[in-house]
């Protein structure tokens, strides 16, 4: 079972790096959410062919029926690319975009602000305006209390092709 370990470390390696985009600020753009299937698709499907070769597992498993062997590459070439796409969709996406994205002010409302909780002291509930896109950020407590309750504020981050990642809330909005 040596080779089946070698795509049990590529899928839990790609699982836990996709699991960390569960604690990134961050949303892909449309096109982004769009392109990501495609992407998956060829780099999952890619490994998972050079993996079932390098580590033959038709004969691995000990597979004699065509049917068997199509079902075996079937079922774990999905998964591998369902990971994939968990992968490419936020965690990685955010990393580039946190690095290599430009600094950008965002307009916001406020739709409600939470004190307590799991991991963020001070959370706001936001939507983006420019993409009517809902986003909780945590902030310091003394911007957490300048906030109105509900209302127009301005956010900074950063932005890239793929999403935005928003890192703070600056002020209300002066013009509504």
């Amino acid at each position: 079972m040596k080779g089946f370990n070698h795509y049990l470390f590529w899928l839990s390696t790609l699982a836990l790096f996709g699991v960390c985009g569960l604690y990134f600020s961050f949303y892909p753009s449309p096109a982004w959410q769009l392109g990501a299937v495609p992407c998956s698709l060829v780099l999952g499907g890619g490994l998972y062919a050079w993996l079932a070769r390098r580590e033959r597992f038709s004969t691995l498993f000990g597979l004699e029926t065509d049917a068997a062997r199509w079902s075996l590459h079937l079922m774990l070439g999905s998964l591998l690319v369902l990971v994939v796409w968990g992968a490419l969709q936020v965690p990685a996406a955010a990393l580039y975009t946190q690095w290599l994205g430009r600094d950008a002010e965002f307009a916001a409302r406020v739709l409600d602000k939470d004190d307590g909780g799991l991991g963020c002291q001070f959370r706001v509930e936001l939507v983006l305006d420019d993409t009517a896109v809902g986003v909780g950020v945590c902030v310091p407590e003394d911007v957490w209390y300048s906030l109105p309750d509900r209302g127009a504020v301005v956010m900074r981050g950063k932005r890239s092709g793929l999403g935005i990642n928003p890192r703070q809330v600056l002020r209300q909005s002066a013009g509504r």
